[in-house]
């Protein structure tokens, strides 16, 4: 039997960003994980968008100082239309709101990459084992690994879940999730194009979904297509592709040159219907999966992580067990309010943008317009963009928990 004060089962960004927040604190972190924990880098990795806030709380971390500036690009503009980009329009720019850029977009491989390097420097230990179940009593929890030849167990007195969409942890504490599948897919391909804007990021409302267009780079651009007949965009040849594609988002970057092969993801919205169990807690996506528009998942796990190692570690400077239920159902409804408001927000947005009705698309539009116009409306929608509204946990102020 091994034991660790924490073990954290899920070696993802929001799993490696938990344990690099608690490798400070006087603890025995295990980080848990089935697959290695050096994944060889995709030409085509996915992509993810750092909203500011997460970018300080990566420095904080000492994971961003890690990333080479090739690794990702600056955010400066976003320009956020209804359509065809030409009739209700709303721009976003990062020297406005007094910020170098309003995000960042990077890959999944360079950003993992960079926490696993920041964590090579500390004490934490990394085991490679998939969950096969767990049993408990009122001082510990057991993990008992499946994979294992022989039977293999870990024991601490708090386990985290940061596993995911499809979460084994919270499968294995039988807890239920409320799930709402929007019938459409992402589709997510890097595209050349002939007109780049540096630096601008694009979120087009169309009939079928929103589009987003992320800069990775010199000509190229990351497009996350919202679509109900997902399978058969992700099977189209290049030319009917591009030519799709183009027809949906318009010409504001030009002409499409060139697409990488599409990859596609279900797009749902779930909740865990419980956020702890005796001696567990569940963040990320574990606890809770959004809609990508807008690209805050990654951001909203990112607040979890910052929240509940804020916490333990006054749990530690005040000999508090951060293991007990009572204790970690107060982390719960502190993180309530933030995944409420991040939830509506995004949810609010795909409702109101993908309705066909005429009268509908202009109200749409008037409302882009409005914002554009209105300073305090766009303060108000740049700093959510941005994961700065207050109050900020102490990682989102770049300090340690």
């Amino acid at each position: 039997m091994q034991r660790h004060d924490i073990v954290i089962c899920g070696g993802g960004l929001v799993g490696a960003s938990l344990a690099l927040a608690l490798a400070h604190l006087p603890l025995d972190i295990c980080l848990l994980d089935p697959a290695p924990f050096a994944p060889a880098p995709r030409p085509d990795d996915r992509t993810f968008t750092i909203a500011q806030g997460s970018k300080r709380a990566l420095t904080a971390l000492g994971a961003w100082p890690r990333l080479s500036r090739a690794d990702f690009q600056p955010i400066t503009e976003i320009e956020v239309s209804d359509r065809s980009g030409r009739f209700g329009l709303a721009h976003i720019v990062a020297s406005e709101q007094g910020v170098d850029a309003l995000g960042f977009v990077t890959g999944n491989a360079a950003l993992l990459a960079a926490l696993y390097d920041e964590l090579a420097t500390t004490t934490v230990t990394l085991r490679q084992g998939r969950l096969g179940g767990l049993a408990g009593d009122a001082d510990e929890i057991t993990v008992t690994l499946a994979d294992a030849h022989e039977p293999e167990r870990i024991a601490c007195r708090l386990l985290v879940g940061a596993d995911g969409t499809n979460s084994a942890v919270r499968a294995a504490c039988g807890i239920g999730v409320d799930r709402y599948d929007y019938e459409r897919w992402a589709i997510v391909s890097n595209c050349r194009v002939s007109r780049p804007r540096p630096h601008t990021a694009f979120e087009r409302f169309t009939a079928n979904g929103p589009i987003a267009a992320l800069p990775i780079g010199d000509d190229r651009y990351t497009f996350v297509i919202s679509r109900p007949d997902g399978e058969q965009w992700q099977n189209l040849d290049d030319t009917d592709f591009l030519d799709r594609l183009a027809d949906a988002f318009g010409d504001r970057l030009g002409r499409l040159l060139a697409a990488s092969p599409r990859l596609r993801f279900p797009l749902i919205r779930q909740h865990a219907r419980e956020w702890v169990a005796p001696r567990v807690v569940l963040i990320g996506n574990a606890a809770h999966t959004l809609h990508p528009v807008a690209g805050q998942g990654f951001n909203l796990g990112l607040r979890d992580v910052a929240v509940l190692a804020e916490r333990i570690a006054q749990a530690c400077r005040t000999q508090t067990d951060y293991g007990d239920r009572a204790w970690l159902g107060d982390y719960a409804r502190a993180r309530q309010a933030d995944v409420a408001n991040t939830t509506r927000f995004t949810d609010g947005l795909v409702r109101l943008f993908t309705p066909r009705l005429l009268p509908l698309a202009a109200a749409r539009a008037l409302a882009l317009n409005l914002v554009d116009a209105l300073p305090g409306l766009k303060q108000a929608l740049a700093v959510r963009t941005m994961g700065l509204k207050t109050p900020l946990p102490r990682l989102f102020r770049e300090l340690k928990p």
